[in-house]
């Protein structure tokens, strides 16, 4: 991904004392009281966490209410598959705030749609944070922000599989998981390419997606394929 590739550089470059893009922002155990301070001046937020404990979101959900209270926008994405159940249920009892799940693989915060927050290098043995203020980074994390968003959905909705298919959109979607186009569904179906992307369509809408990978996602069965 564009956006690892990028970061591994800066760290090396920071590693070299050549960096001009960012700089380390806290290391270690430093880090949380780094972004306590940091946080009372932000107005916007995007986050991606792949993963949370119950012991971190003790921590950190009620410093991020306080800041939704006083006015900061915040959306917060967390990796589906990585959470356990108490943390999903802190989530979703959660009074203020966007929080959401969905495929999510590279930990970053989008700060003001200025900044941009990354995992850094090891410093003596420790983990660190690079603040980021690069416009090419800046593009790069709001792509990635964009293809996390298409496979999110808000914590305490129903999976997918709650929600009632016809007999022939079942199919439709077992056949695209297949890997088949949308020609091949339609010959396999003995109906018109047309009739397939109305039904994906119709799919789409009862599943309150906006693409074929998220509805593949909510349905548990992996990304759906298409040209």
């Amino acid at each position: 991904m564009a956006l690892w590739a990028e970061r591994t550089r800066l760290c090396r470059d920071l590693e070299a004392g050549a960096s001009t893009e960012c700089r380390i922002g806290a290391v270690g155990n430093d880090v949380n009281e780094w972004l306590t301070a940091e946080a009372v001046t932000w107005r916007h937020l995007l986050s991606v966490r792949p993963t949370a404990t119950p012991a971190q979101l003790r921590m950190s959900l009620p410093g991020n209410r306080a800041l939704v209270e006083r006015g900061l926008e915040m959306v917060s994405v967390f990796d589906d598959e990585r959470l356990d159940d108490e943390c999903r249920r802190m989530l979703v009892a959660e009074p203020v705030g966007d929080y959401l799940f969905a495929v999510a693989d590279i930990q970053m915060k989008v700060i003001d749609h200025e900044r941009v927050l990354l995992e850094g290098p090891t410093v003596d043995g420790q983990f660190s944070v690079i603040d980021v203020r690069s416009p090419r980074v800046l593009e790069q994390a709001m792509s990635y922000w964009n293809a996390v968003l298409a496979s999110a959905f808000g914590c305490g909705t129903e999976r997918a599989e709650a929600v009632h298919l016809s007999e022939r959109q079942e199919r439709v979607v077992d056949l695209m998981q297949q890997g088949m186009t949308d020609e091949a569904v339609a010959r396999h179906l003995r109906v018109s390419v047309r009739t397939v992307r109305s039904e994906v369509a119709r799919i789409l809408e009862t599943l309150e997606v906006r693409s074929r990978f998220s509805a593949g996602f909510r349905l548990g069965r992996g990304e759906a394929r298409t040209d």
